[in-house]
């Protein structure tokens, strides 16, 4: 991880924040089929500097579907307001659904992002 505990305040370099992300927000949409939601950048659009990291990736078979999953950690300067089951797209316009949420040291510094990639993120 990225950010470093220093006498107790957690500290980063903010030179590794290369990675310029936004966040989506939910909207309801229509189709032929009726309402469907959609994930779109907001106007206007809600982006923030960030040090994205790979975890892991998998390939999984289920029920005949070849699925990859693709794991971040994505962390950044703390923003109130960010949500588990939120999404963010990625400078690749990769789409990440945030899983977990951490506030270093509940001190209101930095905030590491846990997310998962689905499908085709390149």
């Amino acid at each position: 991880m990225p950010v470093k505990i220093v006498n107790g305040v957690p500290v980063m370099d903010p030179a590794r924040l290369k990675h310029r992300v936004t966040f989506l927000q939910q909207t309801a949409s229509s189709d032929a089929s009726g309402s469907i939601v959609i994930w779109a950048a907001a106007s206007p659009p809600d982006v923030t500097w960030a040090a994205i990291e790979p975890m892991h990736g998998l390939d999984i078979i289920k029920a005949g579907q070849d699925i990859s999953q693709i794991g971040i950690t994505v962390t950044m300067r703390y923003r109130p307001g960010r949500l588990p089951s939120g999404r963010l797209q990625a400078p690749s316009g990769s789409i990440y659904i945030i899983r977990a949420i951490e506030n270093v040291l509940e001190m209101n510094v930095w905030l590491v992002l846990t997310c998962l990639g689905l499908g085709a993120n390149e």
